[in-house]
């Protein structure tokens, strides 16, 4: 069979094109329907790239590790909205609005400290957009493109604030306080001492930029698809905040810290690795779905990032130390083992090293994700409000029972039940 989906594909020139053609066609063949839509292409998108073969990531062309080395937030929110580098001015005018659309309102603020301190932060976040909606009777004209691109930019600049009042428990946790960047207000939220020191805010900065789009991935799938139905970016950014949340996606940072601290000591990595292959269970942080080689963002944090923090000089907790060497134990087994397979490390391996390294509980890594990513989410909505594409709704196979009908005797008894209690 696969030779003969080759020879109709054959006239195809473009090799990584006609080899994603033959795996679509093989397992519409094999299956009849496609898992997860796996591999199946649902929308036309210019904002990001991924060579999983290659291990390559780009934001409008550009290296991703290009842009974590040499930009800022405000540089890449801009690339990806509009496709281009900022100008300085341009630079400056989107920091200040930035830091001036941050403020939170008060109404707002008192329901987000009313809400259980057990809930997760990723469910709060969700909530607190919502919340946002509520103050905006307009955002379902999403058509007006100029009224669209403005709320966005006050979607981002918002959602570190949801945050911080529920993290700090004070509506007004940064009154009289002036920020140099939108990055050094994100990691305030998180730790007010940091904030203060630049080689900090600068590695925060780098994380977020790191994770700020990655192609058609389950959250920015999710807001395509709500936004096709002209819902407005705010249900579409929830949907996006409560996909991340799940451990298949951004929840999975937050795991592998667990994960390190559940194995405590090196000198155990080797039998709980065994142990997870033995029971056929997923090994947190190992793997990615697209790359067939180190993710680029992994490597990143892997190579830069974490030698940066640990060899600084800066006063590191030994049992953060701990943690950064099992992660190197467990890295360095699992490409023993697996590299040729195409198992590596992902971002999520990695990054919360550096979010715990500032002082930064778990429970709040996604929400750190979130920060970044909704820079791409957006850029996804503004081209999708643009290109006016059709709902979403793809197709199912159906697998359940054929049309039956109610027995004559049940249809009696549903009639006589309905009298007994409309005469009680």
């Amino acid at each position: 069979m696969i030779n003969r989906i080759r020879e109709l594909l054959s006239g195809i020139e473009d090799n990584e094109r006609k080899k994603k053609d033959e795996q679509i066609i093989y397992t519409l063949l094999e299956k009849g329907y496609f898992p997860g839509l796996d591999g199946i292409p649902v929308i036309k998108s210019a904002i990001s790239h991924i060579d999983g073969e290659k291990g390559l990531l780009t934001y409008r062309g550009y290296p991703v590790q290009e842009l974590a080395e040499n930009c800022t937030y405000e540089d890449i929110c801009y690339l990806l909205v509009h496709g281009e580098l900022p100008s300085y001015e341009k630079w400056a005018e989107l920091r200040k609005k930035l830091l001036q659309y941050k403020e939170i309102d008060k109404n707002v603020g008192r329901v987000i400290l009313e809400m259980d301190r057990k809930l997760h932060p990723m469910y709060m976040l969700s909530a607190g957009v919502l919340l946002l909606q509520a103050n905006d009777p307009e955002c379902f004209e999403v058509d007006h493109y100029y009224n669209s691109s403005k709320r966005a930019l006050r979607l981002i600049a918002a959602l570190p604030g949801i945050i911080g009042i529920f993290l700090n428990r004070e509506i007004d946790f940064t009154n009289g306080k002036e920020f140099d960047s939108f990055a050094q207000y994100c990691l305030y939220v998180f730790n007010q001492e940091y904030a203060l020191d630049e080689f900090w805010v600068d590695i925060f900065e780098k994380i977020l930029i790191l994770h700020a789009d990655h192609t058609m991935n389950n959250s920015t799938f999710s807001v395509r698809a709500v936004a096709s139905s002209k819902a407005s970016i705010y249900a579409s950014i929830v949907s996006a905040i409560n996909s991340l949340s799940g451990p298949l996606h951004g929840g999975a940072n937050e795991r592998v810290i667990y994960m390190l601290e559940e194995i405590g000591s090196i000198d155990n990595v080797e039998n709980y690795i065994n142990d997870k292959l033995a029971k056929k269970e997923k090994i947190m942080g190992i793997g990615h779905r697209i790359y067939k080689t180190y993710d680029p963002r992994s490597l990143y944090l892997k190579n830069e990032i974490l030698p940066m923090i640990f060899g600084s000089g800066k006063k590191i907790d030994s049992s953060l130390y701990e943690l950064y060497k099992i992660a190197e134990k467990i890295e360095e087994i699992v490409l023993e083992k697996f590299s040729g397979k195409g198992l590596y490390p992902n971002v999520d391996f990695w990054s919360g090293l550096a979010l715990k390294a500032m002082g930064i509980e778990p429970a709040y890594f996604t929400t750190i994700f979130a920060m970044g990513r909704i820079m791409g989410w957006v850029a996804h909505w503004v081209e999708h409000m643009e290109i006016k594409n059709r709902i979403f709704w793809p197709e199912q196979l159906y697998n359940g029972l054929d049309t039956r009908h109610l027995p004559a005797e049940r249809e009696e008894e549903i009639t006589v039940s309905r009298e007994a209690a409309a005469n009680d």
